[in-house]
């Protein structure tokens, strides 16, 4: 009664249905592994933001990897650089563009780091940095990288406009050495004007439903796989008719006596 389904039509049927049902399997765990990843990361996050205050100086100078620094809030002491500051372009914050404020800051007896001293709304002065020696306290981050489609920064020396916080592409384009870890500016010591604001701590909300895309892609796994029986279910019971009927219409012959 089964036998139609090695017709090459049902054969190809199977292999679609089975390549769908194990590529949207894949996407589901795709999506269970990136929440996943996400929950760690915002436990990641919050741990360490919510740590006491680190000096950034000894964590450079033990070469402690930035990926190990990122998160945590460190302090420095030293001065801003009068030279090399930039501008990260296309920033928004509490609904108004403008931009970030990229400054190098010289640690006391330390690298240079790059201070993100915080958004400035379009239309306002961008104030100068204080001078002599302050401390600063910031969220620690890594660099950034360009993402594919994205635009590349200027390169010419007289630029002074970036699109990101690519701390290789500032240290050549500024000609110093500077540290891996870059400062998102949360005060200072004594007390920096504003504008500049501080940038906004990382948004640790729920995230995208990546629980939700699982569950949908398990949902339409299981539409597959109930689509596939209701059609070998239905050809079989169609088959079995027609078999029936075949039987039926054949001729009766009474035996010979």
């Amino acid at each position: 009664m089964y036998r139609f389904l090695l017709r090459p039509k049902w054969l190809l049927l199977h292999v679609v249905v089975l390549c769908s049902v194990v590529g949207m399997l894949f996407l589901a765990r795709w999506q269970w592994d990136k929440h996943i990843a996400r929950d760690a990361f915002v436990e990641t996050v919050k741990g360490r933001l919510a740590a006491e205050p680190k000096e950034l100086a000894p964590l450079l100078d033990a070469a402690t990897p930035a990926a190990d620094i990122e998160w945590y809030v460190v302090t420095a002491s030293g001065s801003y650089l009068t030279t090399g500051e930039l501008r990260q372009l296309n920033r928004t914050q509490n609904g108004f563009n403008g931009i970030n404020i990229l400054t190098p800051f010289q640690i006391n007896n330390g690298p240079i780091i790059i201070v993100n001293r915080g958004f400035v709304p379009d239309g306002i002065q961008v104030p100068a940095a204080p001078t002599g020696t302050i401390v600063v306290g910031g969220t620690a981050r890594t660099s950034q990288v360009r993402k594919t489609g994205e635009l590349t920064d200027d390169q010419s020396a007289s630029n002074n406009e970036v699109r990101r916080v690519d701390l290789v592409f500032i240290a050549e384009h500024i000609d110093q050495t500077i540290a891996p870890i870059y400062v998102d500016l949360i005060a200072t010591k004594p007390a920096s004007p504003s504008p500049p604001v501080p940038v906004p701590p990382p948004n640790l909300g729920s995230g995208p439903p990546h629980v939700s895309y699982t569950g949908q892609w398990l949902f339409f796994s299981l539409c597959a796989i109930a689509g596939w029986v209701f059609a070998v279910r239905r050809s079989a019971k169609t088959a079995r008719q027609a078999l029936t009927q075949t039987i039926t219409d054949e001729p009766q012959t009474l035996p010979s006596a």
